[in-house]
């Protein structure tokens, strides 16, 4: 059984129909009785984030900054938004074409930028440990980090090659494609940067903070955020699949003394602001 499911894979791969594949109703169909956690697991995400986003309509932008292989975007796209998925990995890109774009009766809104996002429009660096990893990063310090722990992954990772990759700031991305209701950033330890580049609020906005060793960049993030408009609110999550941490949403002073005791090893903070719709 396993042999015939490989060989399949391998045919619908060749064909360019693999990733499509996985992104439709037969994958699900497979895995409910495969795994069903599988299935279950997406759809609790999918239901958190239509919780969490108050006010959220259909044909909402979002902005999926480190879409990686798109899972996060599926979850979006599934909720009926407009998506703009960023992600500088050639690898990566060509998945999200063949899983959201190609060989389709009807598109996806979905535009894709072969670009990383900074606080400026310019060209970096990008560590490697294998194409297509969602542990590639344009932080050199975690890439160091990472070289010298084989427990976070449980196995060593190399970051043995770089390339340059082109930049786009989050100020760009909004005059070419719109205000997004909600921004998604997961760039690992590159976030600062990101939001650095960030002019004005959003709806709603998540970034992750790896910690311990990026803690002082996850204050920082509180702080840029906070500056942009005070009325903002903070929440976290270690896993969104069981919802958010705080009973209730804290501003960007009392979020600080959280964020500073937290002992998790990786989070998602939140941020909202007034202008979400209602």
């Amino acid at each position: 059984m396993f042999g015939l499911k490989r060989s399949l894979q391998k045919s619908l791969a060749h064909l360019g129909l693999y990733e499509r594949a996985k992104a439709s109703w037969i994958y699900d169909f497979y895995w409910t009785f495969a795994d069903r956690k599988i299935i279950d697991d997406r759809r609790c995400e999918l239901e958190f984030y239509r919780g969490l986003l108050g006010g959220f309509r259909e044909g909402d932008l979002i902005f999926d900054v480190g879409a990686n292989l798109g899972y996060k975007t599926q979850i979006f796209l599934r909720m009926g938004a407009r998506v703009v998925a960023v992600e500088p990995d050639e690898s990566c890109q060509k998945i999200l074409r063949q899983k959201f774009l190609e060989h389709r009766l009807r598109s996806r809104p979905l535009v894709i930028v072969g670009k990383a996002v900074s606080d400026t429009n310019s060209t970096v660096t990008m560590w490697i440990d294998a194409p297509g990893s969602a542990i590639n990063t344009l932080s050199q310090k975690w890439a160091e980090a990472l070289k010298g722990d084989d427990e976070r992954f449980g196995h060593h990772l190399g970051f043995e090659s770089s390339k340059n990759v082109e930049t786009v700031s989050m100020e760009q991305l909004i005059a070419e494609h719109g205000l997004p209701f909600f921004v998604k950033i997961d760039v690992e330890g590159y976030e600062l940067s990101v939001l650095q580049g960030m002019k004005q609020p959003v709806a709603y906005l998540s970034f992750e903070v790896n910690l311990p060793e990026f803690k002082p960049e996850g204050l920082e993030c509180v702080r840029v955020l906070g500056r942009l408009t005070q009325s903002g609110e903070f929440n976290y999550t270690p896993d969104c699949r069981r919802g958010l941490q705080l009973k209730r949403w804290v501003p960007a002073d009392e979020f600080l003394t959280v964020l500073d005791s937290c002992t998790d090893a990786s989070i998602e903070v939140f941020w909202k602001t007034p202008m979400r719709e209602t």
